[in-house]
């Protein structure tokens, strides 16, 4: 993508400013070792590499708009998004940033890129509110590695599944038409869900960039849309009344399921539009 999502970061210039970097209690260190047991990429790892990964955890509070990392910063630690949320980007020539991800309780940060040598962070990070992270050791991480080939194996399967949805976002952005874009990526939303009623991980501008649309574009059909009667809402909330009639509009075929069943049962299996592959990897990149 060549145009950057509109999102200006108002945070320090250079260098970590957390507001508190304390020790993880040891029912902290508990807590998240059954955490971390429980993520797709450790799910294989035994006891053992879950202590490990858990030794000398610290756990980091930080204000809205404080900077966790840098782009080009020195990797010494990936993280654990215990509370609030995190915003991935890189800046911009224009003075904008463009917006790669928004990480949320639960997710992993950075764990990938401490494969990489030099180990460097290839986006900053901001809390985009009030936040908390466990800052876990990189070498950690790699000893675990070393010692459990089940863990590899774990951690590659999840690196493999990142390019994979990688070449879902190719697909997805160069579907020739602006407003194709729209429409697969809010089906995507709908199944995944599992509603008619959408709720949009980011403001539209910046959704618009990210879908390498201008936001004067991504507007104008979106008014659209709502003037043929085939979505409603604003801002963040919309709501897609006709289905069907959206794919003919930008001639996509329509989902397997019938638009007019329930959207809870309708969802309950894997649907997906034939010939297009969606992708969730603009809400769910990693670094």
């Amino acid at each position: 993508m060549q145009r950057s999502a509109a999102y200006r970061s108002p945070g320090p210039a250079r260098g970590h400013s957390h507001t508190a970097c304390q020790p993880a209690t040891q029912t902290d260190q508990q807590a998240l070792i059954s955490r971390l047991a429980s993520l797709p990429a450790f799910r294989k790892a035994n006891h053992h590499a879950l202590r490990l990964l858990a030794t000398d955890a610290r756990l980091i509070r930080l204000r809205a708009r404080q900077h966790l990392f840098h782009m080009g910063d020195t990797a010494a630690y990936f993280y654990l998004v215990h509370m609030g949320s995190i915003v991935l980007y890189r800046p911009c020539y224009n003075g904008d940033n463009k917006i790669f991800h928004t990480t949320m309780p639960g997710d992993l940060l950075a764990e990938t890129t401490m494969f990489v040598a030099p180990c460097k962070y290839p986006l900053s990070a901001q809390a985009s509110l009030c936040s908390a992270v466990y800052r876990l050791h990189r070498e950690h991480l790699l000893d675990a590695v070393r010692a459990s080939p089940d863990l590899c194996y774990s951690m590659l399967e999840g690196m493999a599944s990142r390019i994979s949805q990688s070449l879902n976002r190719i697909d997805l952005l160069t579907i020739s038409g602006s407003a194709q874009r729209m429409v697969t990526y809010f089906l995507n939303i709908y199944m995944r869900q599992r509603s008619k009623s959408l709720v949009l991980p980011h403001k539209q501008n910046v959704l618009a960039r990210q879908l390498n649309i201008a936001p004067e574009t991504f507007s104008r059909q979106l008014n659209a849309f709502k003037r043929a009667g085939l979505i409603d809402g604003r801002n963040r909330n919309l709501a897609l009344l006709d289905i069907e009639g959206l794919c003919r509009a930008v001639d996509l075929p329509p989902p397997r399921y019938p638009a007019t069943a329930d959207a809870n049962n309708a969802l309950s299996g894997s649907s997906s539009i034939p010939g297009y592959a969606f992708s969730s990897c603009l809400g769910e990149m990693s670094i």
